[in-house]
């Protein structure tokens, strides 16, 4: 039978053997089949990244190569630009590093649980996670959200690390993802204080925060950051700005909406809570009774308690006294730690966990997956949404024509509704950069030399005659109406109408 592990060294794999090792290598290997899946419904029920433009609006902040951005820091621009370096720009290649982050916050997961219970039990912590919407559909939607699904579980695994065995590498590696996570989002503070929490009430943690490796947390920490303070000094702090902006209300508002955001956590966890259950060899009742109780009885397992909850905690506080606009999915990645709790608890418990059965779980969900996605899909084009319809890529190749049959030069700089010229600056592939005509202070790597040496191109929806005014004020050029549409499913979807205006370069044509 298996031995209940310690919580306070790293757990080990008690099945012996070359089967015990194969068979975790299949485990993990559903990871990446998972991703596959999931990019591959993404495809299928998306016409277009995202409605709102936030990755296509990554893509052109993160080629610029900044420090920080008007509204955010700057890893996931980062991350964007570098995977397009070397990927086509295309939706199933970006669906891909969606993908993939997930994944790879999936198998940090797995890492921490691996701390406390047998390796292939671990596993399963990962794998439960991959059903939720917040590994999964949410995920797709790669931005500053979702960059922290990486991140953060990585950060903890290096913090248990750290306090279950002291070394410097583990110290320095902490100070590192922890200044990463920031990278991605100011969000990630609460990351930073859970895990000061968690340290000050386990006793041995506490001994552990205040060892004198612990300055090499905070050397590796500030190393990381040293460019973006610098960045955020010299530009007089404008994330603050924008991050001021989700403040403001009641205090009573603020409760309510933190009650909100809880309910929506545990809506999206409960099919982790489920994965788990279907995976118990016997007592299934007992199992749930147990992980249920796990929420609410710290003394199950004090570590990873504090671990899942500190997060929950620190961002009540912080929500409540900021009077803060919460959003659900601010919490995707802070339940890194909760199925390794449930797991933790079970294992202590004798609950037979059986981790083979997990791959018949995931096939049936990934068929489910792939049906539903394809329906969305169909009918988002039936109905010609936006999500599905509109013909981004399409409007990009329809821009570089004109502007190469105008100029023959390669387009530089476009301009113009905000998603239009996005995408026209992503699907074009050519390394156009994107300038923001109406908030300049967006896109402060442009100037007016810029548009005297390389021209700019706009692109205005046919119903924004905001646009299409400011363009032909700045470009003195008459309109080019164009109008084009997306395929989809075997069928020519209804087209739609764009206002192009060329400014050729200064020795252009």
């Amino acid at each position: 039978m298996t031995q209940p592990i310690s919580a306070s060294r790293p757990a080990r794999d008690f099945h012996a053997g070359g089967h015990a090792a194969s068979g975790m290598t299949r485990l993990v290997a559903l990871l990446p089949i998972h991703a596959v899946v999931w990019t591959i419904a993404a495809w299928l029920s998306r016409g277009n990244l995202d409605t709102q433009g936030d990755m296509v609006e990554n893509y052109v902040w993160g080629i610029e190569w900044q420090a920080g951005y008007a509204k955010h820091p700057p890893l996931f621009a980062w991350i964007t630009a570098a995977w397009f370096r070397v990927f086509p720009h295309t939706d199933v290649a970006y669906f891909a590093l969606s993908a993939l982050n997930a994944m790879v916050g999936l198998l940090g997961i797995a890492a921490l649980a691996g701390r406390f219970v047998p390796r292939r039990v671990a596993v399963v912590a990962g794998l439960a996670m991959a059903v939720t919407p917040l590994y999964s559909g949410l995920a797709i939607k790669f931005n500053a959200n979702a960059v922290l699904l990486s991140v953060w579980p990585w950060a903890a695994y290096c913090f248990v690390r750290y306090m279950q065995t002291g070394g410097w590498r583990s110290a320095l590696a902490l100070g590192a993802l922890a200044a990463a996570a920031v990278l991605g989002k100011y969000f990630s503070i609460v990351l930073l204080v859970a895990f000061a929490l968690a340290a000050l009430v386990r006793p041995a943690w506490r001994a552990r925060l205040f060892h004198w490796r612990s300055a090499l947390v905070v050397v590796a920490g500030l190393a990381v950051l040293l460019p973006h303070l610098h960045w955020l000094v010299t530009n007089h702090f404008p994330t603050f700005g924008y991050a001021e902006q989700r403040t403001g209300g009641t205090l009573l508002s603020a409760v309510g909406r933190f009650g909100i955001y809880t309910l929506a956590q545990i809506g999206y966890l409960l099919p982790a809570f489920c994965f788990v259950i279907l995976i118990v060899g016997e007592g299934r009742l007992r199992a749930a009774k147990r992980m249920a109780s796990s929420y609410v009885r710290p003394s199950l397992h004090p570590d990873l308690w504090w671990l899942a909850f500190a997060p929950l905690i620190v961002v009540g506080a912080i929500a409540v006294a900021a009077r803060t606009q919460m959003a659900s999915v601010w919490g995707m990645a802070e339940w890194f730690a909760l199925a390794p709790l449930w797991l933790a608890v079970l294992v202590r418990e004798r609950v037979p966990v059986r981790p083979e059965r997990a791959a018949w779980v995931l096939v049936v969900y990934w068929a489910v997956v792939l049906a539903v996605n394809a329906t969305i899909g169909y009918s988002g084009a039936r109905r010609n949404t936006d999500d599905a319809a509109e013909p981004r890529a399409e409007l990009a190749a329809a821009a570089g024509a004109l502007w190469q049959e105008r100029t023959g030069e390669p387009l530089r700089i476009v301009a113009g509704s905000t998603q239009s010229a996005q995408s026209i600056a992503f699907y074009g592939g050519d390394g156009a950069r994107f300038w923001d005509y109406g908030e300049p202070r967006m896109t402060p790597w442009l100037g007016s030399g810029d548009f005297a040496r390389d021209g700019v191109l706009f692109a205005c929806r046919g119903d924004d005659a905001t646009c299409a005014t400011h363009a032909a004020a700045i470009t003195g050029a008459k309109p080019v109406r164009v109008t084009v549409s997306k395929h989809a499913w075997g069928m020519t979807l209804p087209a739609r109408a764009y206002d192009l205006f060329v400014k050729a370069p200064d020795n252009g044509g």
